[in-house]
């Protein structure tokens, strides 16, 4: 690749490894927060400065911080800026400033980069800062561009919280052409500063049908710096064409200023990489290309000079020395190659807070991918990558550097990477990642005052009509038994419904204890359901907050049970989030897009995670290890045990499956038991789901009843001589812990089920496991002639009854706030 000459001299370093660094300053509206606060950086700033000047790193990323610099329209207060800024300028070092870093404007823009006021406010400000501080060397306008308005426009993961194509292009034609007049001024009024401009810089591929959409994701990562550079703006590119169809959005570009950039500089994380195919999208990539190639692909597109800006990885020192050793390799390859790399940012130089939300929630988590990390009392401490990092910047090359064994689970997720690497690995020292407290945001006011009136909203992918599962029998407990008892309401919200009506609205019904809740909308087949993230549900959030707002239900606690109602929660305002992770829903068929991302972010998000189930509870580990409790399902025994007095004689033996259809039966198992028990019937009782009825197999001794309310299943039960759980062992049943095995034995029924992990670590004493359609027919034939287990014991401990009590206590007790004030009161939790 050939790169023009650099057109003109700048205060940033030449082509070589030269390291940079930065701090995590970014403000959070929502909770008006800034992670500079919670690590400590306010206070330690000059302190923080002179460690990176200490290890010999001369130029920094330093953002200003809006946020506090206008708290109110108009009026500015430069004291805490020009005292950092000087200090810099006095000890030689080299600012790259940051106008504005990603969410980090003033509170008073109520609506963000979708305010009306943003463009004129964010100009006055930029103005402000270059007659001010005239001399700066180098400066970026704003911080990752295309990663902000993304995530705020599209994503609705940062305020203003837009989604889809139209709210992307609403923050664009807001925003661009305020960058567009702001990077004109800058270049007149600074001429000999280098504009940085930096962003993600991404990778996708795809497999198959997939690999249509990793090429629009391509397209789309480059669209913001493209649109306000006039770069490569041709007809036919797969994302640019279908943001251009709108007159507004080719209207706003026909009128931008073509801006200038000096220096690209990328931001390269294990993430960066995505990979999609029918299991959907996977980050990091199985297969990446790597950060030497993917930044000769961005050096090929814009002939520009870059910067490795950020990068870090979350996990033990250990694995960030690795990671280190990784990019610097990379960074040496990249330059061996030609790329005109001019700097190298580990970033941030102390811990950050809350990224493991990507700042969703200002939680005060701790982040551990700092040089320096972060003690309990904000001390800054140093790890093995302070070494390695500090021998980096005195010149080190990537072959000094130690390779220690990835952990848990970095050791999973960068397998990829490790694939293309040859290095001598080693065991890690024991290092361990500690909790630090930090000030979490305090509980809405009259908390301790009325803190047993919480009403609960539970956001369930289940309706409450439909099978009797999990969901329904806690929620029915812990709303008719324990909640009323504090005058508490329970809602029960449901995905939304195809109706006939002429615009969204939501409906109710009043359902024994719980309130249901639903979005009706639009549909010329009444009846059909949608998911939470449908497009034609974009009116949910406003409706459903709307309807809250209307019966004085503020603050809730909200249950979660489907990641996809986690921006529906999000908006709900919840005073205590609980996700109760029932099945690993990310490996069902048909799972919605999206899923995957949600379900990190509810387990990062979430102040109480439950699991249902061991496999459940050790993938949750794997990503969270706090507030963390297993409550595997139960049974209702005294409503199963109905069933005993209920059976009667068959004319032949009859084993029966009560479940769900779908792809986690094994169809061919029961196709083979029915043929090899053709003098007994097999009776398959539910409704079918996501798969084809047609595809169900037949036989004369096959019957399929359907549905029945889960006051029948006694009933039904009766009927039955021997219980199925006929599971395929696959990717959909890895993690599942079947509610129906207790039922079963409540029933006084016999078991036959294949060897389902979770089955097989609980229920091995009392369930007969087999391997296929011969040992299933022959454990039939055998549990008719032998007793049926006494299971007394194994039901006591499984009651759906203490179950409930026991994890209502527990998310009162763990309430954030609420200690002090039960124990005040003398109330017990459970009480």
């Amino acid at each position: 690749m050939r790169f023009p000459e650099f057109p003109r001299a700048d205060g940033l370093p030449g082509v070589g490894l030269h390291p940079l660094a930065g701090f995590e300053t970014t403000f959070v509206p929502r909770y008006g927060v800034d992670s500079a606060e919670l690590t400590g950086h306010l206070d330690h700033w000059a302190a923080d400065l002179e460690a990176v000047r200490g290890a010999g790193v001369r130029h920094l990323r330093y953002a200003l911080r809006w946020n506090d610099i206008e708290r109110s329209p108009g009026e500015y207060d430069w004291e805490r800026t020009d005292l950092e800024l000087a200090a810099l300028r006095d000890s030689g070092m080299v600012p790259v400033v940051d106008l504005l870093h990603h969410t980090s404007y003033p509170r008073w823009l109520r609506q963000g980069f979708a305010d009306p006021d943003f463009g004129s406010a964010y100009r006055a400000f930029a103005v402000g800062v270059a007659d001010r501080h005239p001399w700066l060397p180098a400066y970026t306008l704003v911080n990752e561009p295309f990663a902000t308005l993304f995530l705020a426009g599209h994503e609705a993961l940062w305020p203003p919280y837009r989604s889809g194509l139209a709210g992307f292009r609403e923050l664009l034609l807001n925003v661009l052409p305020s960058v567009s007049q702001v990077a004109a001024h800058w270049r007149q009024r600074l001429p000999h500063a280098a504009h940085v401009w930096i962003d993600t810089a991404e990778h996708h591929r795809g497999a198959g049908r997939h690999a249509e959409y990793a090429a629009l994701a391509n397209d789309r990562r480059h669209v913001v710096l493209d649109l306000i550079t006039g770069h490569d703006l041709r007809a036919g590119r797969p994302f640019l064409d279908v943001l251009l169809d709108d007159p507004a959005m080719r209207a706003m570009v026909g009128t931008l200023a073509p801006l200038q950039v000096d220096v690209l500089g990328l931001d390269y994380y294990p993430h960066s990489e995505w990979f999609y195919d029918d299991a959907g999208g996977h980050a990091p990539s199985p297969s990446p290309l790597g950060f030497a190639a993917v930044a000769g692909r961005y050096g090929d597109r814009y002939g520009l000079p870059m910067m490795l800006t950020e990068t870090n990885i979350r996990g033990l020192p250990s694995d960030r020395v690795t990671w280190l050793k990784y990019m610097v390799e990379q960074y040496e390859q990249a330059l061996r190659a030609g790329v005109p790399l001019r700097g190298f940012c580990w970033f941030p130089h102390v811990d950050s807070c809350d990224w493991d939300s990507l700042l969703a929630r200002a939680g005060g988590r701790r982040d551990p991918v700092g040089v320096l990390t972060v003690d309990e009392d904000r001390r800054r401490r140093r790890t093995v990558l302070t070494e390695a990092w500090e021998s980096v910047a005195a010149g080190a090359a990537a072959a000094d550097l130690p390779a220690y064994r990835w952990q848990p689970p970095n050791d999973v997720e960068l397998a990829g990477f490790a694939a293309s690497v040859d290095w001598s690995w080693q065991d890690p020292a024991v290092h361990t990642v500690a909790p630090i407290p930090v000030d979490l945001p305090g509980p809405p006011p009259g908390i301790e005052s009325e803190p047993m009136t919480t009403d609960l909203i539970v956001l369930s992918h289940l309706r409450w009509t439909w099978v009797w599962q999990r969901p329904q029998h806690l929620v029915s407990r812990i709303a008719d038994r324990i909640a009323a008892d504090r005058g508490a309401r329970t809602w029960f919200v449901e995905e939304p419904l195809g109706a006939d009506v002429t615009e969204p609205r939501i409906a109710v019904e009043e359902a024994g204890p719980v309130t249901r809740v639903w979005l009706e909308v639009p549909s010329d087949d009444p009846g059909r359901h949608l998911g939470f993230s449908a497009p034609e549900a974009q009116a949910y959030p406003e409706l459903l907050a709307a309807y809250f707002a209307g019966r004085s239900t503020t603050a809730p606690d909200v249950w979660l049970y489907s990641p996809m109602a986690f921006d529906l929660a999000q908006r709900l305002a919840p005073r205590n989030l609980v996700y109760d992770v029932m099945d690993d829903l990310a490996s069902f068929a048909e799972a919605p897009s999206g899923l995957v991302l949600r379900q990190r972010r509810a387990l990062a998000e979430a102040d109480i995670v439950f699991t249902g189930g061991r496999s459940l509870h050790r993938g949750v580990l794997t990503q969270r290890r706090q507030r963390v409790h297993l409550h595997p399902s139960g049974v209702e025994t005294a409503h199963y045990a109905r069933s005993r007095a209920l059976r009667t004689r068959h004319d032949r033996p009859v084993a029966g499956y009560v479940g769900v259809i779908d792809e986690r039966l094994d169809l061919d198992l029961i196709a083979g038991a029915a043929a090899l028990l053709p003098d007994w019937e097999i009776r398959v009782v539910g409704p079918i789901a996501k798969i084809d009825a047609a595809a169900l197999p037949q036989s004369p001794n096959l019957t399929y009843p359907g549905m029945v309310a889960y006051p029948e299943l006694p009933a039904v039960m009766a009927g039955f001589d021997v219980a199925l759980m006929p599971f395929a062992l696959n990717e959909a049943t890895r993690s599942i812990s079947p509610t129906k095995t207790l039922e079963y034995l409540a029933a006084g029924l016999p078991v036959v089920s294949t060897r389902v992990p979770d089955v097989v670590a609980d229920f091995a004493d009392c369930v007969r496991l087999v391997d296929g359609p011969a040992e299933l027919a022959a454990a039939c034939r055998q549990a008719l002639d032998e007793p049926v287990a006494d299971v007394g014991g194994v039901l006591a401990r499984h009651e759906w009854d203490a179950i409930a009590e026991a994890m209502w206590s527990t998310v009162w007790r763990e309430r954030p706030g609420l200690g002090s004030a039960l124990s005040a009161s003398g109330t017990a939790a459970t009480a």
